[in-house]
């Protein structure tokens, strides 16, 4: 879906949604949230958290990231890499060394300072070389380490499904093989392909969400199966590409719009099932 920058590029939540923001699913227990997010975002394929635990989101086509209030469903702001903006298929987005860093899903990273509303940033663009071997889809900063890890959305082999950890000015340091056979017998069904992943701040876990099984899993940094987080509800779920959690347990996942608009879910602090 192509915008015209000056479009995408605009101001506060008002101006931006042209609409308040209202709930797509009714909060009837005080413990789940999900936000209608305006049609800048109907591709929305990413999410993280800065220090300051603000959400930044990022969608496909542009290299746009747009500051979104996860307590209010509201666009704070937005900045774009480059000018003219970028363009690529992006599928993840994450914080790292003061930096925003995009992620296509042929293994290039993008990384640029945290712009100004309307601001078009200048950026430093690495190629991984990781698109060879696996689809990317998802990224996220990992800890004290000063790496990102890349998760393999679909191998090129069947069962090697996998996240590449990745240090700027080092290239991949470590490979973490996916329970993938794990992850299918817990929910039943087979051909898990990951839309999404965070580290958890707490465990230093990986946090993984599967779109078409519409689940959420919870693995350890050593690859060792930990459970299934939570099952993801088709009414409320059209497609997870997202996923984010919060210093104090919550669980922000992102959906994508297809031809309604995309979702913000915000659920309380999950253990696995």
């Amino acid at each position: 879906m192509r915008l015209a920058t000056a479009l995408i590029l605009c101001g506060l939540a008002s101006a931006c949604s042209g609409e308040p923001p209202a709930p797509a699913v009714p909060d009837t227990e005080l413990t789940f949230q999900q936000w209608s997010l305006p049609d800048q975002l109907r591709e929305i394929s990413g999410l993280a958290l800065t220090d300051d635990q603000r959400l930044l989101a990022v969608a496909d086509e542009e290299a746009i990231v747009y500051e979104v209030d996860y307590e209010a469903g509201r666009l704070v702001k937005s900045f774009a890499f480059g000018k003219p903006v970028v363009r690529g298929d992006f599928e993840g987005i994450a914080l790292l060394n003061d930096r925003v860093w995009l992620m296509t899903s042929d293994g290039d990273l993008y990384s640029a300072p945290e712009g100004s509303n309307g601001e078009q940033v200048s950026f430093e663009r690495v190629q991984t070389g990781i698109g060879r071997e696996c689809e990317l889809e998802g990224l996220a900063s990992v800890a004290g380490s000063g790496s990102l890890a890349l998760l393999c959305k679909d191998g090129r082999e069947r069962k090697k499904l996998r996240i590449h950890v990745w240090k700027p000015g080092e290239g991949v340091t470590e490979e973490i093989r996916l329970p993938e056979e794990d992850m299918e017998d817990a929910i039943g069904k087979k051909r898990v392909r990951p839309s999404g992943l965070e580290v958890d701040p707490v465990t230093g876990d990986w946090i993984i969400v599967v779109s078409a099984q519409r689940a959420v899993f919870r693995i350890g940094s050593d690859g060792e199966f930990r459970g299934v987080i939570m099952r993801l509800d088709a009414d409320r779920h059209r497609q997870a590409e997202g996923i984010a959690i919060t210093n104090d347990g919550r669980l922000l996942i992102a959906d994508e719009g297809g031809r309604g608009r995309a979702r913000l879910a915000v659920y309380p602090a999950h253990d696995k099932e």
